[in-house]
């Protein structure tokens, strides 16, 4: 009896004690036969490289000049390294084509151009699209959490919540997958969370900005979004898929192949009251295993709906480039509302206005300048005709003041700003049933009056005698000011 045991590292970390591990399986197995052993390590290639072994019972013919012959075939560097009767060849990956469609804004429901291309002849996009990334159904896995409390404070957290919910669900180690959650995830305890693998998702977008493509939002093909079932039918017959949704079941599909021979475990009352749609390939398959008719829709046409779902998988480690996001959709809006045809009426309208807001303006602003420049003119008029000896004119209410106030000073007379001047005038404005304010504090041209209580109907009449004198008087807080009735409040 023959004895294998083999050893598989997912830690790169321990690649060095290869041989330590080894040695225990090794001992164990030497009493199942003394004929013959041996030893065989595989590795994997090198980043965007795969590896062919081929076997030959001539090698010394067969793999003699082989790669410099497959370099000349392909037109890419070829590794060889020969063993025994095996070869080893190291060569360059194919290139991935993505499909790839535009899509207008006025152009929702026509029939999407669908083309593949490899990454570096994707066609450039403008300062006004947004690119968008939409992973395949079939790349997703959905699952259904419910999240503590306190979780939107820190990403770190959520994340680490995430992996710790889904560890038991998932077949691949948590740190080595991508978690996106639904949109507004904040007001429901119970979310969805999408699931791809993260080196994958990482390589393609590698791949895009490589080629100059700055992704600004991630989509899933299918989520959760919907509390009707939706089906939705793609391909054609040999290999196409059906895909069901619905927001308390998830996203789940299977091939067509099984569904031909196996049944869907729905309802007659789910099928009747499902939304069920198919591509022209495969609409009549669905029609009959549903006993219902299908709606047709066109190659892709599911993608505008993954568009317009609010879902972004681009979270966590791939929300670097939130702000690159915010601004190519402000810059699509932008776009919009100065092309778009919808909003021609709009542009107009707005240009209309703006149009007439700054000629009103500059009417408004011409007319004022000419009452300025108008009561400019009265007020020096008056000036020189009152004070002839006034020769040159800079502010003609100023200099007005300044000679009044020269004369009061020559009559020995009081200006209305003077305290006895507003202390006569409040005096003689007091109702005989009003007493005086007993504190107060002056300034130039203003009297505060504090402490000074009134009762309802006091301020009203005291108000108008002082209106009638030339001043005014108002409450501020608990005091009452008093100033000249063509002062500034």
């Amino acid at each position: 009896m023959c004895g294998i045991v083999g050893l598989f590292l997912k830690d790169p970390a321990l690649e060095p004690q290869l041989g330590a591990l080894l040695t225990d399986m090794l001992i164990t197995m030497t009493d199942r036969g003394p004929d013959s052993a041996g030893i065989a390590i595989y590795s994997g290639a090198g980043e965007g490289r795969g590896k062919i072994t081929v076997q030959s019972a001539n090698p010394g013919v067969d793999f003699k000049n082989l790669d410099k012959d497959l370099h000349e075939a392909i037109g890419q560097p070829v590794l060889l390294l020969e063993k025994d009767t095996h070869a080893v060849l190291e060569l360059p990956l194919a290139q991935t084509s993505y499909l790839h469609a535009w899509v207008e804004d006025d152009a929702q429901t026509a029939p999407l151009r669908l083309q593949w291309s490899p990454a570096n002849l994707l066609p450039p996009t403008a300062r006004d699209t947004e690119c968008v990334l939409m992973v395949p159904a079939v790349a997703l896995s959905w699952h259904a959490v419910t999240l503590p409390n306190g979780l939107h404070k820190s990403a770190g957290r959520l994340q680490a919540a995430l992996h710790g919910l889904l560890e038991e669900r998932v077949l691949d180690e948590p740190a080595h997958l991508h978690m996106a959650l639904a949109p507004h995830w904040k007001n429901t305890p119970r979310q969805w969370v999408a699931v791809c693998d993260k080196a994958w998702l990482q390589a393609h977008l590698n791949a895009l900005d490589a080629a100059g493509l700055t992704i600004h939002r991630i989509v899933p093909e299918f989520c959760p979004d919907s509390a009707t079932l939706h089906i939705t039918t793609t391909g054609d017959e040999d290999k196409g898929w059906l895909w069901l949704r619905q927001s308390e079941c998830g996203v789940w599909g299977l091939p067509l192949s099984s569904v031909q021979t196996s049944n869907l475990d729905l309802s007659a009352d789910e099928c009747q009251s499902a939304n069920i749609q198919a591509e022209p390939g495969v609409v009549r398959l669905v029609s009959q295993k549903l006993e219902r008719p299908a709606q047709l829709m066109s190659p892709g046409q599911h993608w505008l709906a993954a568009l317009s779902s609010g879902w972004d998988l681009a979270q966590f480690e791939f929300q670097t480039d939130a702000r690159a996001r915010l601004l190519k959709t402000a810059q699509r809006l932008r776009h919009q509302l100065w092309q778009h045809p919808q909003w021609r009426w709009a542009r107009w309208g707005l240009v209309a206005l703006v149009c007439s807001q700054l000629l009103g303006l500059n009417v408004w602003a011409w007319k004022t300048r000419s009452d300025w420049q108008a009561q400019q003119q009265a007020w020096t008029r008056i000036l020189r005709e009152t004070f002839p000896q006034t020769t040159v004119v800079v502010d003609a209410p100023l200099q007005m003041n300044q000679q009044l106030a020269r004369l009061r000073q020559s009559a020995s007379a009081l200006a209305p700003a003077d305290l006895e001047s507003m202390l006569s005038a409040l005096g003689a404005a007091l109702p005989p049933s009003v007493q005086a304010p007993r504190q107060w504090r002056y300034q130039p041209g203003q009297l505060r009056l504090m402490g000074w209580t009134l009762s309802a109907k006091d301020p009203e009449a005291i108000q108008q005698a002082l209106g009638q004198a030339g001043y005014r008087l108002r409450a501020e807080g608990e005091d009452w000011l008093m100033s000249l009735a063509g002062s500034a409040p």
